[in-house]
């Protein structure tokens, strides 16, 4: 066997495998202390709430794919808990056009980001203010009626595995194949990797911007609509953590801030990962402030081995 490419596919398996290790050593103390949630019942709680934050992990997976950012996410899943259970109750068409509306702006912004060769975290952090006096607007405080439908969405009994496991697999399954045996995500992983070279072999960078933040948008509506079927109510400020909880989460998956390296299945184990940091530490008893420095903790761990993997040689992110 070649040299190199013997050490590629030893990096490639180190990467691969340090989000699934991340996963193991937060579940393996949760499971000692709580046996339980390795039964059907607790797993379904223990990753109820990974639900939305792999949906959002994986809206901002595609933007960091792009070598992007949006640091509006998490103000984005909570406007849209207020829609969910405060405007779709009263008028289901008015509720469906501002989520289609959404939509539309995330496409504005990826085309303007492009055109205009402006920052996305600028622009994104701006959006999160908009975001947020939108969400106030519609539910000033936390309340609302979540249409029963939705509740039911994420909450089947499904036979043997419980529904958040089968979700998280096909999740990760589906991202890995747009990912991978797509051309829009060979041209996606191509523009973080090279854009003047996409741009040469005849494609519009500007259209592609566009439908990455397109299906960014379309994650974070998908993420709201998930967490306030699960919460059943609406909160401008239930998921104001998701923005850097989702950077983590890609990271932690051996995703990359230049762009270009992203992994759909290490996206959901790393949202699994941040997801299940607070159940430990709720069970520890420790104080919830202490989560956002753990969470932090982890990342800056990840950050530490993924520079040493890369220093070792190329790998492609599976």
């Amino acid at each position: 066997m070649n040299p190199l490419s013997a050490l590629r596919r030893g990096n490639n398996l180190q990467i691969l495998l340090l989000p699934i290790l991340s996963v193991l050593v937060i579940l393996i103390p949760i499971a000692a202390l709580r046996p339980i949630v390795l039964k059907y019942v607790g797993l379904q709680l223990l990753l109820n709430m990974a639900i939305p934050l792999s949906l959002a992990t994986m809206g901002q997976m595609f933007a960091m794919a792009i070598g992007e950012i949006d640091f509006s996410m998490g103000n984005l899943v909570s406007l849209v808990t207020c829609v969910v259970g405060t405007v779709i109750p009263r008028s289901l068409g008015l509720g469906l056009a501002i989520l289609l509306g959404i939509v539309a702006i995330y496409l504005l912004i990826g085309a303007f980001l492009n055109l205009r060769k402006l920052s996305s975290i600028v622009v994104t952090i701006g959006m999160s203010f908009i975001w947020t006096g939108l969400a106030v607007t519609i539910q000033p405080t936390p309340g609302g009626s979540v249409p029963g439908i939705i509740q039911k969405a994420v909450s089947v009994n499904t036979p043997l595995v419980p529904f958040p496991v089968l979700f998280l697999v096909a999740l990760a399954i589906i991202g890995h194949l747009v990912l991978f045996r797509t051309s829009f995500g060979i041209l996606l992983r191509g523009i973080g990797g090279n854009a003047k070279a996409v741009s040469l072999s005849g494609h519009s960078i500007t259209r592609l911007d566009a439908a990455v933040f397109g299906l960014v948008g379309l994650f974070g509506i998908l993420a709201g609509t998930a967490l306030a079927g699960i919460t059943t109510s609406a909160d401008a400020n239930v998921a104001t953590n998701y923005t850097l909880l989702s950077v983590a989460g890609v990271m932690l998956g051996g995703g990359s801030f230049s762009g270009g390296k992203v992994s759909a299945v290490g996206a959901v184990l790393g949202a699994c990962t941040m997801t299940l940091v607070g159940t430990l530490l709720t069970f520890l008893q420790l104080s919830p402030d202490w989560q956002i420095g753990a969470q932090g903790s982890i990342l800056l761990v990840v950050l530490f081995l993924n520079g040493i993997a890369r220093a070792q040689g190329e790998a492609r992110y599976v």
